[in-house]
């Protein structure tokens, strides 16, 4: 069995969650003997200014419907295809097609990107629809999203989600027959090598506080976490690792009422080794998003053994089931309550340490990669 797999975002600097979907499936192929054919874009990494010249090139290439693809080692590649699809869809409205001479079984695209393999089956991975239900957390243009996201639940031939709570909210928005969607989850595992980094890494921030890590911005609840922060009086640190993203900046204004705002760091980036010491060494990791289709950072803090904070509802509550602190993130106070609690009892913490080990064995690699193979399989023999 050959499977397709997308890199749209495997290549993209500071990683992403959609980046480690994709790698964990390809891990999951291997340890089951698929073969994932990965599908490169040969301007993925160019780098050089984009001049005038190239984006009128780019331009009558997305003119073309079809981009025929060539073989690789360990997939194949086309000229220019990601920015292409997104410049064709912009403008006309209409994804590109893919060919090659000898396609894969099948292609599961990791992300809805406008682009579909002719002649084979054809999957996607929808993580989300936060922008059309929240389009206040997102500064993507939902137009264009909804006409994306139309187009894969009319012509996929089979959807997947990464939880119940996404699954039903696709199955709710675009009215799709519920068998058409599959609930799949997804998988958290970290390699040896990088454990083992992870012990002799330096430590990139302070040990013992409440850690969030992820994007900066406005669906994350930054600013009410400051503010529950400042409000408990814990003398431990409150660390925030991660980039600016839509309303970041206007969260972190939330310093400025901050009682001891030297108590609050900021890192904008960290190594893959340090932010698992990070996590390791946190009292405690803090998630008290407000939309999410998945919530990674939980099972990661419960893989690890670091208690988590995160919010009722939706997919967190549903990712961290009870092994979890579970607050109302809309409400300062409750956030406050919570960061007291986990600041002071001990036993609460060892207690969310252990079940949230047994938690995250449950998104464990092995039963992961037994659904995909056998969701593969289902849709292969009709």
């Amino acid at each position: 069995m050959r499977i397709g797999l997308d890199t749209r975002n495997t290549g993209r600097s500071g990683g992403t969650g959609v980046a480690t979907y994709a790698a964990t499936l390809g891990e999951a192929y291997s340890d089951v003997g698929i073969s994932p054919a990965w599908l490169h874009d040969d301007m993925a990494n160019h780098t050089r200014p984009h001049s005038f010249p190239r984006k009128i090139k780019r331009f009558f290439q997305s003119a073309h419907s079809t981009h025929h693809v060539q073989p690789t080692s360990d997939g194949y590649v086309g000229h220019d295809l990601y920015r292409a699809a997104e410049i064709r869809d912009r403008t006309f409205h209409t994804p590109i097609s893919i060919k090659a001479d000898t396609p894969p079984d099948l292609m599961h695209w990791t992300y809805p990107v406008p682009m579909r393999w002719h002649g084979i089956p054809n999957v996607v991975t929808i993580h989300d629809i936060i922008p059309l239900l929240h389009p206040e957390f997102s500064d993507t243009p939902t137009k264009r999203l909804h006409r994306r996201l139309k187009f894969w639940c009319d012509n996929a031939d089979a959807i997947v989600t990464v939880s119940e709570a996404v699954r039903q909210d696709l199955i709710s928005f675009f009215e799709l027959p519920p068998q058409k969607v599959s609930m799949l989850s997804q998988s958290v595992s970290f390699a040896t090598d990088l454990m083992e980094a992870s012990l002799t890494v330096e430590a990139p921030c302070p040990k013992d506080g409440f850690l969030y890590f992820g994007t900066i911005e406005r669906r994350k609840n930054i600013g009410r976490l400051i503010k529950a922060h400042g409000r408990s009086g814990t003398m431990r640190p409150l660390i925030l690792i991660g980039g600016l993203g839509f309303g970041g900046a206007e969260e972190l204004q939330a310093l400025a009422h901050h009682p001891t705002p030297e108590r609050v760091h900021i890192l904008p980036w960290c190594s893959r080794p340090a932010l698992v010491r990070a996590i390791r060494e946190a009292r405690c990791v803090t998630f008290p998003s407000l939309a999410e289709g998945f919530g990674l950072p939980i099972l990661e803090a419960m893989a690890l053994g670091t208690p988590v904070l995160t919010s009722f509802g939706h997919a967190t509550e549903e990712i961290a089931g009870t092994a979890a602190f579970l607050v109302d993130s809309t409400s300062t106070e409750a956030l406050t309550e919570g960061l007291t609690k986990l600041d002071y009892d001990d036993a609460l913490s060892l207690e969310l340490s252990s079940s949230g080990q047994e938690r995250a064995q449950a998104f464990a690699i092995d039963p992961y990669v037994l659904r995909m193979k056998n969701f593969y399989q289902r849709l292969l023999t009709g």
